[in-house]
This record gives C-alpha cells, structure tokens and sequence, in this order.
C-alpha cells in the first residue's frame, strides 16, 4: 500500500462510510475529532475509525487526507491543513472530495501546493458506501492514478485525467441535475400549495407522471435535514455555470429553496432521527408554514 494510512475529514454521513470501507480493506483510518459533536464522534466510533485528537496529529501520521464536507468549509480547511503541513514539515497527498466549482478547487490545490504537498481534485458521486450501488469517486490532476488502490466493492475510482478540475466539475453538473431537481420538485408541490391547487395536480401526476411523483415521494419529505449544507453546493454549481458563460440563475435560485428548507422546523432532524413515515403533504405543509412566516406581508401583520 502506498497509503496505509488516511485521515479523512470530516465524520459525517459520507465519510464515516468511506472510513468504514477503506478500514475493511486493510488500511488504518484516523479522525481528527477534538471538538466535533457528538454524533459525529459515535459515526466515527460506528465505522471503527481511530480518533487522534487533533489536525495536527493527522496531519503528522497520515500518508492521505480525504476532504469530505460542506463545501462552504472545504477552503477554510485546507487552510488549516496547509499551516499544519507547514508547522510540522509532513506533507500528506490531499485529495478534496467536495462538492466545489473547479475554480475553488484550483484554488484549493495553490493551497496544497505552497504548503509543499500533492494535490488530487476528486468528486465523490452517490450514496455512501455500504448501499445498493457502489459510490464513485471521480479523481483528475497529476497523480489521481495513484488512489486506484483504494478501489473497494463498494467504492469504485474513476480517474479522468491530469486536469485539475475536472473532477469537480463531474460533480457539479451531476448535482446540477439531481438536486436541482428535488429544488424544482419542492418548488412546483408548494406553489400548488399556496394556490390550493394540491389535490389536482398530484392526481395529475399520477395519472400522467407517476415516476416523477414517486421521486417526489422519495425526497420532498427528508430534504429539510440536509438543505443547510446543499446551500453552499447550489452556489458553487452557480458558480460553475457562471464561469463558463451559462446562466447561475437557476442554481441561485436553488440555493434559495433548500435556504429557506433549512429554516423550517423539519431541519432539526438528521438522516437517523427523520420521520420516515412522513407524507409528501406534510412535508409541504411544514415548508408553506415556514414561508408564510419568512413573508414581508407576515411580518408587516406581526407589527
């Protein structure tokens, strides 16, 4: 092995999974979890996840880091990676697995790259490991080749070439389709909300379109737990249309739908406390309550 050792960053629902397999394939996965929650610490613990302590710690003992988290975060902890790398002269290959536009990889890997280190641009595509399909991670830029060993039943590497970038961009055009479209799901079920329209349309629906009702009955009712996070993955899908020339505008305005999901009292949940029985109905219900509170007209009336 090449990379006996892995510091992945953070403990969430992907990465405690993505821990959880490399581990069963033989190498030793550290967590840095030194003022983390407690759930994140008990997934860590649950994937059998060596927890060190501190970044600095990680930094010294690992031959890898994998950045798995919000992709507001991903800038400001590569930062702190690159002064640790600095500090303590160990230079650990860094990989950025987050859903980030190419110009904030490129960035990133400037980062990476003055601290010293290698620099892979990598896309993780799919649930986490350990479900029906395997995840992928897409990987590019000089050395991507390298993670072909980390390949597992359940998690699978796709190398596409040397170009810093090009992994990030995978993710975002895939995300572009699939999140935004729970945005534009969740934005049809409630505009027919608020036009007392419900009832037709979803018998519409599964009359003309039951695959696309059966995908909002999937979805709609648990987006609320992850619209925090999938802010920022919106913005930088904008970002990456911006860039070369196409319109942000949609996945702006998808930024603003899951903003507004973060702020209903649904968001409070996470993937292993949400109600699974919920209904579509309610799950739009809780969101046009959220909205008719967040109105200027609401507001007005409060005063």
């Amino acid at each position: 092995m090449e990379f006996p050792t892995i510091g992945i960053v953070s403990m969430g629902d992907m990465g405690h999974a993505v821990g959880r397999t490399l581990r069963e394939g033989g190498y030793n996965i550290l967590a840095a979890l030194e003022g983390r929650s407690d759930r994140t610490c008990a997934l860590a613990q649950h994937a059998g996840v060596e927890n060190v302590g501190s970044l600095t710690a990680m930094v010294q003992q690992a031959d890898l880091i994998l950045s798995i988290m919000p992709p507001a975060a991903a800038t400001g902890f590569a930062q702190s990676v690159a002064a640790e790398m600095q500090s303590t002269a160990s230079t650990p290959l860094f990989v950025d697995c987050n859903a980030i536009a190419p110009a904030t990889t490129r960035t990133i890997s400037e980062i990476i790259g003055d601290a010293g280190a290698d620099f892979v641009d990598g896309g993780i595509i799919g649930a986490p490991p350990g479900r029906r399909t395997p995840t992928r991670l897409y990987v590019s830029g000089p050395g991507a080749d390298r993670l072909q060993e980390l390949v597992r039943p359940d998690f699978l590497i796709r190398s596409i070439g040397n170009e810093i970038g090009a992994a990030s961009g995978i993710k975002m055009f895939y995300a572009a389709l699939t999140k935004g479209t729970m945005t534009l799901d969740t934005l049809v079920l409630l505009g027919a909300r608020q036009m007392g329209l419900s009832a037709p349309l979803l018998e519409e629906f599964s009359a003309s379109q039951p695959e696309a009702l059966a995908r909002m009955e999937r979805s709609v009712p648990w987006l609320a737990a992850d619209a925090e996070r999938w802010v920022g993955e919106m913005e930088e899908i904008a970002k990456t249309f911006s860039d070369i020339g196409l319109t942000d505008r949609m996945h702006q305005g998808a930024a603003e739908v899951f903003r507004l999901l973060a702020t209903t009292d649904l968001a409070s949940e996470t993937r292993e406390s949400a109600d699974r029985s919920r209904r579509l109905d309610e799950a739009v219900e809780a969101f046009a309550v959220r909205l008719s509170a967040s109105r200027p007209d609401a507001q007005d009336q409060k005063t």
